[in-house]
This record gives structure tokens, sequence and C-alpha cells, in this order.
């Protein structure tokens, strides 16, 4: 592993951030559960979700794109072996609810139901002007390299990696919504 977290500042244009949110905001919003929980825990996260699948008729175009950029960096700073991307998750954490979910990690260790894959690589699409919303900065704990400027993470259209089992938050929003797109890469399990 060459690094802990690989960011890809301004990746996607203003334009195709639009575009892929306007198409996402199409669908009917969940209420985010932690985990594989059926249930709300607002104390630990409080957004709304939309899923995407890879056979999206209007987005499938977003999953090529990823997996060529997810390749490129896993082969340039991680060489996990991932083998799938099951789906999109876009969140939306609105000043409203003090939209946030706290310290957390992306891996279900024991009891997902999945005998043979892991989550490997996570992947944060910033979706949001960040003019539009104030608070909700994303942040890691417990790294051992230094963090990424909060600013840099920010950026419209920036598209951030780091493997799974790290602890990362998103702070609560206090004005204004910010949206972004997470993508779990998938492998065989982690032995």
């Amino acid at each position: 592993m060459n690094a802990e977290w690989v960011l890809y500042k301004n990746h996607f244009s203003p334009e195709y951030c639009k575009t892929v949110l306007d198409i996402v905001l199409e669908q009917e919003p969940i209420d985010a559960k932690v985990g594989l929980s059926e249930e709300n825990d607002n104390n630990v996260r409080r957004s709304k979700l939309r899923f995407i699948g890879p056979d999206h008729s209007k987005l499938y175009y977003v999953f090529d794109h990823l997996w060529r950029l997810t390749n490129f960096c896993n082969d340039q700073n991680y060489g996990f072996n991932i083998t799938r991307l099951t789906g999109l998750q876009t969140a939306e954490y609105s000043e409203k609810d003090q939209g946030e979910y706290k310290k957390h990690h992306d891996v279900f260790w024991y009891g997902n139901g999945d005998e043979k894959y892991h989550r490997k690589l996570s992947c944060i699409i910033q979706l949001t002007d960040p003019s539009e919303y104030e608070g909700g900065d994303f942040e890691f704990y417990d790294l051992f390299g230094g963090y990424p400027n909060k600013e840099d993470l920010r950026s419209q259209g920036s598209v951030l990696f780091f493997p799974s089992f790290y602890y990362h938050a998103a702070l609560p929003v206090t004005k204004g919504t910010r949206y972004s797109m997470a993508a779990w890469f998938e492998g065989p399990k982690w032995r």
C-alpha cells in the first residue's frame, strides 16, 4: 500500500456533477440506516439516500468511468483484489436535520450474509459546490501519513479513495445541503 488516501481534485466538472445529481434526484429518497441494520439510528446517521445500480439507463457511464479511475488508483496505490461494484449511493446531508454520519468504517466484518466478499476500497465523490452548504466536512481518524486538505475535499467533482477499513465521518451540515456519492469496490474477503 503506497497511500492511506488518494484525492483526484476536481476530477469531474461541475456540469457533470449537476447532470448526475439531477438524474439521481428523480428518485424518492429513503432514510439512511446504520450498516446492515433495518433501524434508523439518528444518534449516528442522519441523511437521505438514493441508490443507483450498474444497469441504470441514464447513469451506466458513471460506473464505467469509476471503474477505470478505480483500477488506475488501485494499481498505483493499493494493489487490492477488487472484483465488483454493486451500486452507487448518493447521500443527502441537510441542515434541517443537521445531516451527518458519525465515525464509522465501511467493512461489514461479520454477519453480512455474504460468504465471499468484503468492501475493500471506498470512494466518495463530492457532487455539491462548496458554496451551497456549511459544515458537512469529511473527516478521517487515526491516519499515520497526514490528512487531506479539507478545502480540497470540499471541491466539487473531487474523488476520494481510501481503504474501506479506515474510520471516517461526515460532520453535521449546518446550512444548505451537501450531496455526495459513495462507491464501495469489493473483492474476496480479507484474510
